[in-house]
Parts: C-alpha cells; sequence; structure tokens
C-alpha cells in the first residue's frame, strides 16, 4: 500500500460550508480512486494523508498540486506501508489546534517522521 503526505496552505479563507464542500467532492473521488486518507486543517494550513494504489495516489496528488487552492504544496513523506490506516474513511477530517498537534509545535515544525507519527495516532482514534 502507497501513502503519500503533503501540507498545503490555502490560496483563499475556507469557511465551514466551504470546507464542506471540499469533504464531500474528496470523499467522493477517493471512493471512486479507492484512495483512504485523513485531512487536517488548521489556520489556513491542510496537511493530508492519501493512501491506496501508488498510480491513483500520485495521480490525486497531482491534481491537488495544480489546484489553485493551494499555495507551497510540498510532499513531507511517500512510501509503501503493509495496511492502510484509515480502512473505514474515503477521507477522514479534522479541524485541529497546536495543542492537539502530538509535537506541541504545530503544523509549522512537523517534518516527515513527525507528520507520519501523526496520522497513525489519528488512525486509531478514528
Amino acid at each position: 500500500m502507497y501513502f503519500l503526505i503533503y501540507s498545503s496552505y490555502a490560496q483563499v479563507e475556507f469557511s465551514h460550508p466551504d470546507l464542506k464542500r471540499l469533504l464531500t467532492k474528496s470523499r467522493e473521488k477517493n471512493k471512486r480512486l479507492a484512495v483512504s486518507g485523513m485531512l487536517l486543517f488548521l489556520e489556513g494550513k491542510f496537511i493530508q494523508f492519501l493512501e491506496g494504489e501508488e498510480a491513483d495516489v500520485k495521480s490525486l496528488y497531482n491534481t491537488i498540486y495544480k489546484d489553485n487552492r493551494h499555495k507551497s504544496v510540498v510532499v513531507l513523506k511517500e512510501g509503501f506501508t503493509e495496511n492502510r490506516l484509515f480502512t473505514d474513511w474515503s477521507m477522514a477530517f479534522s479541524t485541529v489546534t497546536p495543542e492537539e498537534i502530538a509535537s506541541g509545535e504545530g503544523f509549522e515544525k512537523l517534518n516527515s517522521a513527525s507528520a507520519l507519527q501523526i496520522f497513525k495516532k489519528l488512525s486509531l482514534d478514528s
């Protein structure tokens, strides 16, 4: 199972209804592609964990990378794992506060290892 974690900044402000619409569309598309994962959102920054067949995940990431609603899109970590972390979610979602991030330092301090650990922890809670 291939996974990819990326971060990006929102080009525009996302209201609660905007996020709801984004999630609805993402969940539909991810379900068709058999991609699962989780999206975190904090103060205009997204961090997303995607998992599935490598070609499908990379194609989805490329779509996100080209999406004008995102800027500064960066891959934090990618690789292979034996099992899905988010088996029951085409796209789990959470808005978080800096205090809820395991490192306690907020999204700005995330690196590839800490991002993966956060998603592993959140997969157990979902």
